[in-house]
């Protein structure tokens, strides 16, 4: 067997969690620019207007050159087709206890298998797409709403936390290659 020779001291290690550290400490953006760059992209995932997310985020990083785009965009899809029912199904229970239904949702007259291409694409289909989807579209905007709203605080102070440590820990130790 060949071992790996070891890392020389400072090198870079490679993988997902290294270069998310690597865009944290952006020596150009200071830690409250990292941290409203990461909360509007934690938002926008829980934004409950599906399809519009991309278009979202791309209009604010036009807007706003000067926060860290590549973060927002990176945050903004942790909604994506593995986490978007698991997110969809806590807006819409939020919304259906904030709106004093409480904690059942009554899923039977929705016939998931009908919902295709044709719902989306043909008036027929999406007036039917419509019909049966709304006992729980109102709960669902409203849930998404209030988690998208909550976001935005909550990824702030987790952010700028996390950034001014990362950033304390770098500078105490900047040759360090954890």
């Amino acid at each position: 067997m060949t071992e790996t020779p070891p890392k020389p001291e400072g090198a870079a290690r490679s993988g997902f969690l290294a270069r998310l550290r690597q865009a944290i400490l952006h020596p150009e953006m200071t830690p409250q620019v990292i941290a409203l760059s990461f909360a509007i992209g934690l938002s926008l995932a829980w934004n409950p207007l599906i399809g519009l997310h991309t278009w979202i985020i791309l209009l604010l990083c036009i807007a706003f050159r000067q926060l860290h785009r590549p973060l927002m965009l990176l945050v903004c899809y942790v909604n994506n087709p593995w986490t978007m029912v698991p997110m969809a199904t806590a807006s819409t229970l939020l919304g259906n206890v904030l709106l004093g239904r409480g904690h059942h949702l009554n899923l039977r007259h929705i016939h998931w298998h009908s919902i295709g291409w044709r719902s989306f694409v043909t008036r027929s289909g999406f007036d039917a797409m419509f019909v049966m989807l709304k006992p729980i579209l109102l709960p669902y905007l409203v849930g998404g709403a209030v988690l998208s709203a909550l976001a935005l605080p909550l990824g702030y102070y987790f952010m700028l936390r996390l950034a001014t440590r990362l950033r304390a820990a770098h500078l105490t130790h900047p040759h360090d290659p954890r």
